[in-house]
C-alpha cells in the first residue's frame, strides 16, 4: 500500500530507466521551480523504496528538478511497493500523458513495454491514452532511416503521408537517397548519408516531398510525357514495358521519377512551343502565372495577344498548358522573348545566404523589442501589430514558436484559457498586453521561407516597435561575404570610402572605418520594408482593377459555379482558412462586450474599434 512520507528531494534516486532521454530549456525549469514556489507541487512524484533504503523516482523527475531548482528542503512523495515492470509502465505512462516525448523516444518506451516486460498493445494504448491507430503510426518509426528519425525529434520530419511512403522503401533505398540530397552538404570526409538535421538548420533543409517521390515505388509513364527518345536518353531513362497494359496503348514506363522529372523539365526549358511561357507551381501543385500575366479560365473566351502557359505539376510530374493574358503594362515581347536583346542579368547586391542571415538577425532584434514593451506598449499599437501578423504570411500558423509539441498549447490558446475564462473578457490591463506581446512573439518572425516566413508584416511591426534599435552592427566577416563585388563598392562609398581592388581589401576597409561602431545597411534594417510594403498594395489594387475589366456582369451570369470558385488569382486564396465575416450578437447575454452603457475605459474603445473594423477571422 502506498504511504506518503516528507523527504529531502535531493536525496531521491532517478529512475535508470527513465523513458525521457532529453531534457526540457531552463525557462521551462525556472517555470515549474516558480510555480512550485508559489503553489507547491500538487501532485507528489511516485516512488518506490530500494534494498538499501533509498527512494527511486517512478514518476516525477521533472517535479523533483523543479523543487531542487527552487530551493525546496522537503517535498512530499508516494512510496508505492509496485513491481518493477509495473513502474516502467508508470513512469513511461507519466510522460505520455503529462508532458509530450519526441516520437523516436515514445517509440523506443513501447518497444521496451512490448519485447522486454511483455506487455500487450491493448494494454499498452489503455495506460499511454493513446489510439491504436497512433501506435500503429509510431511503428513506422522502426522502418526509418536514423537521420531521419533525428529530424522528426527535432519536430522537422515528414509529414504522415510522407512518412508512410518513406517507410515502405529499404533502409539501404533511404540511405542512398538521404546521401544523394546531402553530398554536397558534408565535408570531404563525412560521409552523406549520416548527415544530421541540426536545430539550427534552415526549415526547408530537407525537401520531404522530393525524397518521398523519389522512394515512391511508383510508375511513370512515357504517354504522359512530353519529351522524346532523345532527351529520355540524355537523362538515362530506361523504359519498361507494363505486360498488364491495355491493347494500343504506350505501356512503357520508368521508376526514376527524378530522372524522369528533369527530362520533362528539360522539355519545358527548351522544347517547348515557341511564344509560349514557363507557369510556375506551388508544393501542392497548383499553377502559377509568372509576373505580368494572368490565367485566364476556361469559361473566358479568346482574345488576341494570349498566350500557352506550359508548367510542371511536382505531384504527378505532368506538363500542364494554361492560356494566359498579358496584363495591361506587359507587351508581346515579353511573353515571346523577341525584340531587343536583354541585358545580361546583373548579380544582386546581397546574396541569397545574406538575406537568411539578415532574416534570423531581424527576427531576433524584433522579438528584443517587442519584449522590451511587454509592460508598456500602448493598447492600440498592439492591436494594430496583431491585426497585421493576421495579415503575415505565415498565419496558419507555420512558423509559431510556441507550442512544438502536438500536446502542447500555443501562445494564443494559453491567452484565450487567460482572457476568457468562461467566455467573457478578463479586462486586466496588463494580462491583456502581456499576452498580446506573446502571441506576436510566438508568430512573427523575419526567416526567409516561404513557408513559415512572416514576410513584410512582420518588418513592420519591427519599425512600429523600433526593432532597428536592436539590430547589432553588420560588419562582420560572414555577412560581408554575401556582398557582391558591386554591393560592397556602393556599402564603403556611402561610408565616405574609396573602392579598392577586391571585394577582401573593401571588406577590410569596411570593418576597420566602423570599429567598434555600428553599421547596419538599408538592405538589412526593418524601415526600408516600408517602402516595399506600399509598392506591393499598389500592385495588388491594380491587379484588382485588371480582373474586374476582365470579368464584366454578363460573363459571371453565364459562368459555371465550379469554374468561378477556380477563378480567383493568388491574392484570394482561401487555403488559408473560410472567410468568416463577424456577425452582430443577438442578445446582450450572447456577448458580455455590448453590456448596456459600459464604463468609459481604453479597452472599451479597442473593444469597440475590433467589432467595427475586423471583418476577417483567420482559424489556423
Amino acid at each position: 500500500m502506498a504511504e506518503l512520507r516528507r523527504v529531502d528531494p535531493k536525496t531521491l534516486v532517478p529512475n535508470p530507466n527513465n523513458p525521457r532521454s532529453s531534457i526540457g530549456s531552463l525557462e521551462e525549469l525556472r517555470k515549474l521551480a516558480l510555480n512550485i514556489k508559489a503553489i507547491g507541487i500538487l501532485h507528489p512524484p511516485a516512488v518506490r523504496e530500494l534494498e538499501d533504503g533509498r527512494l527511486m523516482i517512478v514518476a516525477g523527475h521533472r517535479r523533483t528538478e523543479g523543487a531542487i531548482y527552487a530551493g525546496v528542503p522537503e517535498i512530499d512523495v508516494y512510496v508505492g511497493d509496485q513491481s518493477e515492470d509495473l513502474d516502467a509502465l508508470a513512469a513511461v505512462s507519466e510522460n505520455f500523458v503529462r508532458l509530450d516525448m519526441t516520437e523516436p523516444e515514445q517509440w523506443n518506451s513501447v518497444t521496451r513495454l512490448r519485447e522486454q516486460l511483455g506487455y500487450t498493445d491493448p494494454q499498452v494504448c489503455a495506460a499511454l491514452m493513446v489510439t491504436p491507430s497512433y501506435l500503429k503510426r509510431l511503428s513506422l518509426l522502426a522502418k526509418l532511416h536514423p537521420p531521419i528519425l533525428d529530424a522528426i525529434a527535432l519536430g522537422r520530419g515528414p509529414d504522415e503521408r510522407q512518412r508512410k511512403i518513406i517507410a515502405q522503401a529499404s533502409l539501404d533505398e533511404q540511405r542512398n537517397a538521404w546521401a544523394e540530397m546531402f553530398s554536397e552538404s558534408v565535408e570531404d570526409d563525412e560521409d552523406p548519408a549520416e548527415y544530421r538535421v541540426k536545430a539550427e538548420d534552415p526549415e526547408d533543409t530537407v525537401a520531404w516531398g522530393a525524397l518521398a517521390r523519389n522512394l515512391k515505388q511508383k510508375e511513370w509513364y512515357a504517354r504522359n510525357a512530353r519529351f522524346g527518345d532523345e532527351l529520355a536518353r540524355r537523362h538515362n531513362i530506361v523504359w519498361m514495358e507494363d505486360l498488364f497494359a491495355e491493347a494500343d496503348t504506350d505501356s512503357r514506363y520508368t521508376l526514376d521519377a527524378t530522372a524522369y522529372a528533369a527530362a520533362q523539365q528539360d522539355w519545358l526549358d527548351n522544347e517547348r512551343p515557341e511564344n509560349s511561357i514557363v507557369l510556375t507551381s506551388d508544393e501542392y501543385g497548383y499553377v502559377r502565372a509568372p509576373e505580368g500575366f494572368i490565367i485566364m479560365g476556361t469559361w473566358m473566351a479568346t482574345q488576341e495577344g494570349e498566350v500557352m502557359g506550359y508548367g510542371l505539376n511536382p505531384r504527378n510530374l505532368k506538363i500542364v498548358e494554361e492560356r494566359c493574358r498579358p496584363s495591361v503594362a506587359f507587351t508581346q515581347s515579353h511573353a515571346t522573348g523577341s525584340g531587343e536583346p536583354k541585358a545580361p542579368k546583373e548579380r544582386p547586391d546581397v546574396s541569397g545566404t545574406g538575406h537568411k542571415m539578415i532574416g534570423e538577425i531581424r527576427t531576433v532584434a524584433l522579438r528584443e523589442a517587442l519584449g522590451e514593451v511587454s509592460e508598456t506598449a500602448d493598447p492600440w499599437d498592439l492591436i494594430a501589430a496583431l491585426l497585421l501578423a493576421l495579415e503575415a504570411d505565415n498565419v496558419r500558423v507555420q512558423g509559431d514558436a510556441s507550442g512544438n509539441n502536438w500536446s502542447e498549447p500555443t501562445a494564443r490558446t494559453l491567452a484565450m484559457a487567460d482572457l476568457f475564462p468562461e467566455g467573457s473578457l478578463v479586462r486586466d490591463k496588463k494580462l491583456i498586453r502581456r499576452h498580446a506581446v506573446s502571441v506576436l512573439q510566438s508568430i512573427l518572425n523575419c526567416d526567409v521561407s516561404m513557408h513559415s516566413g512572416s514576410g513584410l508584416p512582420a518588418q513592420l511591426v519591427g519599425v512600429l516597435f523600433g526593432a532597428d534599435q536592436k539590430m547589432p552592427s553588420m560588419a562582420f566577416e560572414p555577412f560581408l561575404k554575401c556582398f557582391s563585388k558591386p554591393g560592397i563598392t556602393k556599402a564603403v562609398q556611402a561610408e565616405g570610402l574609396a573602392p579598392q581592388n577586391t571585394g577582401k581589401e573593401m571588406r577590410a576597409a569596411l570593418m576597420n572605418h566602423v570599429g567598434e561602431g555600428h553599421w547596419l545597411p538599408e538592405v538589412a534594417s526593418f524601415a526600408q520594408a516600408q517602402d516595399v510594403w506600399a509598392q506591393k498594395q499598389k500592385k495588388k489594387q491594380q491587379k484588382i482593377r485588371e480582373l474586374e475589366s476582365v470579368v464584366d456582369d454578363e460573363d459571371l451570369d453565364e459562368m459555371p459555379e465550379d469554374d468561378f470558385d477556380g477563378a480567383a488569382d493568388d491574392e484570394a486564396d482561401l487555403s488559408n482558412g473560410p472567410v468568416v465575416p463577424v456577425t452582430e450578437p443577438d442578445s446582450e447575454e450572447s456577448f458580455s462586450l455590448q453590456a448596456p452603457e459600459p464604463e468609459p475605459s481604453e479597452h472599451n474603445e479597442a473593444m469597440q474599434f475590433m467589432r467595427d473594423h475586423l471583418e476577417i477571422v483567420v482559424v489556423a
